[in-house]
């Protein structure tokens, strides 16, 4: 019977696993939630239960998984003001942008778990470890260049949110720990004008 696990992630808020059977590596978010089916030889083999890896199998060297659940809060309800620049949300308000040549869409649109580790965010490592931590926009999987929109920290946008670097390390924290029940979501953002 699996037993429910939670990852532990590195000081960047990822956690590099091996997919199962084909050895490929990738990288999870920390505070997601697993199913850990075995421990052998010196690795954990898991199947991921929530984001955007759910029902696939990985593993992982052991000791980077946890049995403590972490203190997740209930969803996300942010506000993003278009005019404004900025985004609204439990803990306060910050600086945030989009590209004015190609807007975020007014509307809700549903805030995803982080998917992968994004390369864009490189530049800011040195402001905030979880620069790399980008969540999506949408409903299913990102498709690159085509119209996918982020929530992420940086000082430029190509129709994302874009928050101040300076101030993602909050906004993260909250973010990574909230969850609406749907094993995709974190919660929702509102984008007004």
């Amino acid at each position: 019977m699996p037993k429910k696990r939670y990852v532990t992630g590195g000081s960047d808020g990822w956690l590099r696993v091996k997919r199962d059977p084909t050895g490929e590596i990738i990288s999870i978010p920390e505070h997601l939630q697993i199913d850990l089916t075995t421990s052998s030889g010196g690795r954990d083999y898991f199947t991921i239960t929530k984001g955007v890896h759910r029902n696939k199998k990985f593993s992982v060297i052991s000791g980077n998984i946890s049995s403590q659940r972490p203190e997740y809060k209930s969803s996300a309800n942010l506000t993003f003001s278009l005019s404004r620049k900025t985004l609204n949300y439990r803990f306060g308000s910050v600086k945030a942008f989009t590209w004015p040549e190609n807007p975020i869409e007014i509307g809700v649109h549903p805030i995803q778990i982080p998917d992968h580790p994004h390369d864009g965010g490189i530049r800011y490592s040195s402001i905030t470890p979880y620069a790399k931590t980008w969540f999506y926009l949408g409903r299913g999987e990102a498709i690159a260049f085509q119209d996918d929109r982020y929530l992420h920290p940086g000082r430029e946008s190509a129709g994302c949110i874009t928050v101040e670097p300076a101030a993602w390390n909050q906004l993260y924290r909250y973010l990574i720990l909230c969850r609406t029940g749907d094993g995709k979501t974190v919660g929702n953002v509102a984008v007004v004008r």
